[in-house]
């Protein structure tokens, strides 16, 4: 990027840091601290500053926060009726960048300062209007329920490995709380179909990613979630968002191997690791692709790894191309 380009960038808004808490905001504007309540008088507070004391107007706003979950959703709603532009940054990126300027206290008032800052990072021409999608949301709500009924599922069965298998009573309670949270996880896999079938043509995808040999219902499920979440990220981001991207550490003589990030999507690759398992035996393409990184001497568990990516890849193309699968030829 051209360095007077970017200097020019910076100078077009007014950036304002925003760290969100369940019943406030706390505030920086690059001069002071304030506290807002965490509602539509707060996120007006947020305008009326700008435009009163500092006579800047909506249009060359740029709120900069953490997307907090629950929290965070009507500031974005707010941002998103009001086309108000935003920065934001993910919780990680967030505790790194910290770090990076050597900022070693936390409270809400520093954190504030702290994205206030991360304006200096951004590339202006990447600053958008934030979009929520209510039904992609719905659909996120049920999934992480699902997900955690089945950590919980978990649990349960590790508690009846540990306990006396003559205590009929206390292992008839075990499984009756994972009977009752197995029929919930089904009533929710429902729900979340439904879901997904009722937004555009994902009915389609839904079936055409389950001509994948190795992909089940389920597993499509998983799958289009996520797609549709990142619906315009590349192939590429895609992998990292989904911590599958290769990354390679060397140092002076050190000289490391290669391996995946797992920067994000840790469900997604769980969820895909029996599936490739499943599918490097019955997808000819995908068996050719293992068989080979193995032969070449890379570890099998590093060779499924680039198969769960291969696939993840087969799976966005098949949406994004709204075909059914076709082994290469």
């Amino acid at each position: 990027m051209n360095p007077s380009k970017s200097t020019q960038g910076i100078h077009m808004y007014k950036y304002i840091g925003i760290d969100i808490s369940k019943a406030t905001l706390d505030v920086y504007d690059g001069l002071r601290s304030y506290k807002f309540t965490n509602d539509t008088k707060g996120f007006k507070s947020i305008i009326k500053l700008a435009k009163e004391q500092q006579h800047i107007p909506k249009n060359k706003l740029c709120l900069i926060f953490e997307p907090t979950g629950v929290y965070a959703y009507d500031l974005m709603r707010y941002c998103q009726a009001h086309k108000i532009k935003a920065i934001i940054v993910g919780s990680k990126v967030a505790r790194d960048y910290a770090k990076s300027i050597k900022q070693r206290s936390k409270t809400d008032k520093i954190d504030a300062k702290v994205l206030y800052r991360y304006h200096t990072q951004v590339d202006p021409g990447s600053i958008t209007i934030p979009m929520l999608d209510d039904q992609i949301l719905k659909l996120s709500q049920h999934r992480n329920i699902y997900e955690k009924y089945q950590e919980t599922i978990g649990r349960f069965r590790n508690l009846i490995e540990s306990v006396n298998k003559n205590d009929k009573a206390l292992m008839r309670s075990l499984e009756r709380q994972i009977n009752a949270l197995q029929k919930e996880c089904l009533r929710l896999l429902t729900e979340i179909e439904k879901i997904i079938c009722s937004i555009d043509k994902n009915a389609m995808h839904l079936i055409n990613l389950q001509t994948i040999p190795g992909i089940g219902k389920k597993s499509a499920l998983h799958l289009l979630i996520e797609i549709i979440r990142y619906k315009d990220t590349t192939a590429k981001e895609m992998t990292a968002l989904m911590g599958l991207d290769p990354v390679l550490r060397d140092s002076g003589t050190f000289k490391g191997k290669s391996r995946i990030s797992k920067q994000g999507g840790k469900s997604l690759r769980t969820k895909l690791y029996l599936p490739t398992v499943v599918a490097i035996q019955y997808n000819e393409h995908l068996k050719v692709f293992y068989e080979r990184l193995v032969s070449n001497g890379k570890p099998k568990k590093l060779a499924i790894l680039a198969a769960m990516r291969k696939l993840l890849i087969m799976a966005l193309a098949i949406v994004r191309n709204k075909e059914v699968y076709r082994a290469p030829c």
